[in-house]
């Protein structure tokens, strides 16, 4: 009966690692976040970029209302609808500010939703979804809509 106590120690031990590594990982997914919308609201087009897996997709709001995958589609479509990743002289102050963010971890992979903007009128909605690639987070997809209220 003593080994039933063991494997009953080593469940409950386990299950704590394993809450420990979620949380760390829900701690990373949320820093790496806030580090790519830090980049999009500096247009710092290198670690923007980066943040974003070779074979990444993305689903735009309306004004660009088509999917674009991979690397070289999704620079072409950021470069045009956002040319301050091009041409610095143009920047502007863009209202990032995410709230409610949520953070769902699932092994190697994650879904952070989150929504932001200051317009009473309208609700910008984002998800991400990032898998662990080689130890770093990337983005697999982002998906942005947006709610008229």
């Amino acid at each position: 009966m003593k080994w039933i106590g063991n494997i009953l120690l080593a469940f409950i031990l386990l299950s704590c690692l394993n809450l420990s590594a979620q949380q760390t990982n829900s701690v990373e997914v949320e820093k790496v976040t806030l580090k790519f919308i830090a980049a999009f609201k500096a247009f710092d087009w290198n670690n923007f970029k980066n943040c974003f897996s070779k074979d990444a997709t993305i689903f735009f709001p309306e004004t660009y209302a088509k999917r674009v995958k991979g690397k070289k589609e999704i620079e072409a479509a950021w470069k045009e609808i956002f040319p301050e990743f091009i041409e610095k002289s143009k920047t502007f102050d863009l209202k990032l500010t995410p709230q409610n963010m949520l953070v769902q971890v699932y092994g190697s992979s994650a879904i952070v939703t989150f929504c932001m903007g200051e317009e009473s009128n309208y609700l910008s909605r984002r998800t991400i979804i990032f898998v662990k690639e080689h130890q770093n987070w990337k983005i697999v997809h982002l998906h942005a809509s947006g709610l008229k209220q």
